[in-house]
């Protein structure tokens, strides 16, 4: 008998980082269970409360705010979030106002009546377990982590759950000393990474920047025999990358640079005529790209002797890099989710976050002219994918988990090797 699984994520909280996150663990799922039909559901759809934080939150971002002023202003938004969320969401049994508010939400699972599932977000698997509780349906409920950050706030801290899939075993340590989760309700899967899914994040054809008469093969050669390479993604960045561009470029034109100006075609425009203007030998400009164009780039990164990547503290983007062992320098974004991002490449060794570009710039230079410094940064960033970011290992360690509570006992993994580096 085929059983029904039900990720569920959010699209308008962040730049599709947890839709993604979603569709990867639904594709992960789907490939490595048997009868099993596997369904991604838009959080936003079953309740549009969701949607309303989200459109906050992007008018925050987009704002481009001093990053202590984006820390501030979404946790303000968080608690507003939190206040108007249905009263008792955990409360057993769930009160009578509660379950008039999540009416949509039970009808949805009333009717679809799935065997498991999974929120990639707490705040979407608290609501999940009381709509199913309401509907009287024994579904469990599974809590999918994929940004620790998360866990840091309150709307998403879920204790009474009875499961928890995080990525490493920092997660896990810190729900079970700061908040008291039990051990064995709390699960490191390690992290899945979408590099093989066809979900695109940068979205629709790339822009690419051209030296003069300069025709595309050589373009390519020239970034193809570089052997330092840089790659600045700009997602809802200003004229600061365009700066960080110049100066780069201006210190170290030998190097090869890619510029991905994320949805803003008028910087990509001016960062290919400043290149053009510095007569750079190798370089390409981008406002928008497909992902699995953005992953061949950071494959093109991963083969150069010394590779960089310049772009803001998002955990994703951060993860990825370092799944192709690339050092990584980071601005600082503000947003409190993503304060972990920059202290835990500081402490493996592989790059480091700045609350000015202007710093991250200075200490680019800096290691850009050392013939030592990026090279060593490298082989610590490839050991370290080669251990805490193993995708075979974690796509194990997941499908094992969700099967052991598919088929109604703990979750569980096939492996004891613990989620952190050897």
């Amino acid at each position: 008998m085929t059983r029904s699984v039900q990720v569920i994520s959010m699209r308008t909280w962040g730049e599709l980082g947890n839709l993604l996150a979603g569709r990867t663990l639904a594709a992960t799922l789907a490939a490595g269970l048997d009868d099993v039909d596997v369904t991604v559901v838009e959080a936003e759809t079953i309740f549009p409360q969701f949607a309303e934080a989200g459109a906050a939150i992007r008018e925050l971002v987009a704002a481009r705010l001093p990053a202590d002023e984006v820390r501030a202003g979404y946790l303000s938004l968080m608690a507003d979030f939190t206040g108007r969320l249905p009263g008792g969401l955990d409360d057993d049994p769930v009160p009578a106002a509660t379950a008039d508010r999540l009416a949509a939400v039970v009808e949805h699972f009333a009717t679809t009546k799935p065997d498991l599932v999974i929120g990639t977000k707490g705040v979407i698997s608290r609501l999940s377990r009381a709509a199913l509780r309401i509907a009287d349906l024994p579904t469990p409920v599974v809590n999918y982590v994929t940004n620790e950050g998360l866990l840091r706030l309150p709307v998403h801290r879920a204790p009474h759950l009875p499961v928890h899939l995080v990525q490493f075993d920092r997660a896990r340590d810190y729900l079970v000393r700061e908040h008291g989760y039990r051990p064995e309700r709390v699960v490191p899967v390690g992290r899945l990474l979408a590099q093989a899914q066809a979900a695109q994040v940068f979205e629709g054809a790339g822009q690419g920047g051209r030296i003069g008469g300069t025709d595309a093969d050589a373009m390519e050669s020239a970034l193809a025999e570089a052997r330092t390479r840089v790659l600045i993604l700009s997602n809802r960045g200003g004229r600061e990358y365009l700066a960080a561009v110049e100066r780069i470029a201006t210190a170290h034109p030998d190097a090869a640079l890619v510029f991905i100006a994320y949805n803003n075609p008028t910087l990509a425009t001016e960062a290919a005529e400043l290149l053009t203007e510095l007569k750079v030998p190798a370089w390409q400009t981008f406002d928008r790209l497909a992902q699995g164009d953005y992953l061949r780039y950071l494959s093109w990164l991963h083969a150069a002797d010394a590779p960089l990547f310049i772009s803001k503290t998002g955990p994703n983007s951060m993860l990825e890099g370092l799944y192709f062992g690339i050092p990584q320098l980071l601005v600082r974004s503000g947003l409190p989710m993503e304060e972990w991002v920059g202290p835990f490449l500081a402490e493996h060794g592989v790059g480091q976050g700045f609350d000015r570009m202007e710093d991250l710039v200075d200490v680019a230079v800096r290691w850009l002219g050392d013939p030592d410094e990026l090279p060593r940064r490298r082989h610590l960033a490839t050991t370290l994918a080669r251990t805490l970011l193993d995708p075979d290992r974690a796509r194990r360690r997941t499908v094992a988990a969700v099967a052991a509570v598919l088929d109604g006992g703990p979750a569980r993994i096939d492996e004891e090797a613990p989620c952190s580096p050897e």
